[in-house]
Order: structure tokens, then sequence, then C-alpha cells
């Protein structure tokens, strides 16, 4: 990287430039090459400016998925009650295999003993190894812990 400008700078250059909303990937495409990063460096700084954009006050993801700027949008618009999009309840009535799954580790991690629903799970948990105990002196380690 050549340019000393910030990442979220250069997303607001761009995203004045355009006029209205933009596409992660093309936003972010047109920030590394005006930055001139090299591959490498686009795929190392991805996830933070992901993260910074989204912490970023001046931005706004819509609901189709592009950016834009939080001053183009009214408050009605970009708002998501959270609310809406999560329940205090859990109904318990999930009996996808994937519940399934969680229960039985959850109920693993709380040191109850689950037993496998079909014949083929039950081989598997008998032959399990159990991981042996750590002496604390192999590991350096003196004295009462």
């Amino acid at each position: 990287m050549i340019n000393t400008k910030s990442f979220l700078d250069c997303a607001l250059g761009e995203m004045q430039k355009a006029k209205g909303s933009i596409s992660f990937k093309d936003l972010y495409a047109a920030i590394a090459k005006s930055l001139e990063m090299s591959d490498e460096e686009k795929k190392a700084h991805v996830g933070r400016f992901y993260t910074d954009l989204t912490l970023d006050g001046r931005f706004v993801v819509l609901t189709d998925g592009m950016w834009d700027l939080r001053a183009r949008h009214t408050y009605d618009k970009v708002h998501i009650d959270v609310n809406d999009a999560y329940s205090d309840v859990e109904t318990g009535d999930d009996d996808s295999e994937e519940a399934q799954e969680d229960k039985e580790y959850n109920a693993e991690i709380e040191g109850k003993n689950v037993a496998p629903e079909s014949e083929g799970e039950a081989e598997e948990a008998d032959t399990e190894e159990k991981p042996e105990a750590i002496n604390p002196e192999e590991l350096g380690i003196k004295g009462d812990i």
C-alpha cells in the first residue's frame, strides 16, 4: 500500500463519487485500487474493513445488501427493530438433526451422558478415546495449581 489514507476515508470518497448505493465487493475493489493494494493485502484487510464499515455511523447497509451513506437515508428506511429479528422465547419444538446435535453437545458439555440415537453412533461412542490427565510437572508447573 502506498497511500496513507484510511480505508474508511477512501470508502467515504468512493460512496460520494458513486452518488448512490454500492455493493461491498465493488466498494472494496475501488478502495484496493485507490490504495494500490496487492492481492495479499486485500485478503489480509477485508475482514477488518467490513467490521469497521459496519461500526462506522456514516455508513449503512441496506436490505438488499448494498452499502450507502447514512446521510442519504431516513431513519425509518434503515432502522431494523431487533425485536423483529430475534425472539425471546425458544419453542423447543425444533426436531431437526442440527437441533438434536446441539442438544447432545450441550448435554455432553454439562457432563450429562447422552445416549446416541442410532446403532452406528452407539459403536462410535464406545470407541471414543478419553484424554489422559496431564501431569502439571511435565509442563514445568511446580506446586499447587
